[in-house]
């Protein structure tokens, strides 16, 4: 296990944060990025374009926000540091690089196997400039790095410290995809109210990948906001198109994923997740 402390406690520091550290980051998070995306859903289709895509990205940045904040309430500034310096490890070796994109196939699978059974191929007009440009938007000014620090870089640390490495992924897992949930009542074509079901089941077990990353990587957040964003671009380019046909294909590739996470499982072992490192774990204060 590698225990990682990210400075002395703050004096100042509620108590409720202290004792309970990542069910406040959970419920703040929730408290402001639902409010944010309020509007999203009261007025659907009275909202300029630009305001609600403002809205959705400020809401996006939530979780890293106070999973910053909290950091520092809990840890100071030399915690924020070493935080936000998890951004930048980046020598890490080849392997996870390129684990970071094969964990993107499944999503291109799932389409396929679909249009075997029956569903229509998707009309994707996408071009490499267009990808590359979804690719960088998705890390910034996208959810990747506005998420990240906070799932991963606060959240997960503190879970692991006194669960398995599985209990942790799938606790986080959870409340990344409820957090989502607004997104769902808006009534866009691209993401139905019917596809909130199989999209946070994917996310518990797309957690579970995410967190064999991150302590394999001895904590690199470079690595899993690199993730989030590979795995995001099938589904705003491949997905996106297939409208309400999205929900069919998404349990598909849940099955899909649930194989997989299954075989890691096996191989690396539910308390760790890692065969070469231990849990990265943050000191409760």
């Amino acid at each position: 296990m590698s225990t990682t402390s990210l400075g002395p406690p703050a004096a100042s520091t509620p108590s409720l944060v202290r004792r309970h550290p990542v069910l406040s980051f959970v419920v703040l998070t929730y408290a402001v990025a639902w409010l944010l995306w309020a509007p999203l859903v009261i007025f659907p289709d009275r909202l300029p374009g630009q305001l609600a895509l403002v809205l959705v990205l400020l809401g996006s940045f939530v979780p890293s926000a106070v999973g910053v904040l909290f950091t520092g309430l809990l840890r100071g500034k030399s915690g924020v540091r070493t935080l936000l310096g998890r951004l930048l490890r980046a020598r890490i070796g080849l392997f996870w690089y390129l684990a970071a994109v094969a964990l993107a196939v499944p999503a291109l699978c799932a389409v396929w196997v679909s249009t075997l059974l029956g569903v229509p191929t998707p009309v994707v007009v996408a071009t490499i400039p267009a990808i590359i440009v979804s690719f960088l938007f998705s890390i910034f000014p996208g959810s990747a790095v506005g998420e990240e620090l906070g799932w991963r870089g606060f959240a997960l640390p503190r879970l692991q410290a006194r669960r398995s490495a599985l209990a942790a992924s799938l606790i986080v897992g959870a409340a990344w995809g409820i957090y989502h949930f607004p997104l769902f009542l808006v009534g866009s074509p691209t993401r139905p109210l019917g596809l909130f079901l199989p999209f946070a089941l994917g996310s518990v077990i797309m957690s579970i990948f995410y967190t064999w990353m991150y302590n394999g990587t001895g904590g690199s957040l470079l690595i899993v906001v690199l993730l989030h964003a590979t795995t995001n671009l099938p589904l705003t380019i491949v997905y996106a198109p297939l409208g309400e046909r999205v929900v069919g294909v998404f349990w598909l590739l849940d099955a899909m994923l649930a194989l997989i996470a299954a075989v890691l499982i096996a191989r690396t072992g539910a308390a760790t997740l890692s065969r070469g490192r231990g849990k990265q774990t943050e000191t409760p204060q």
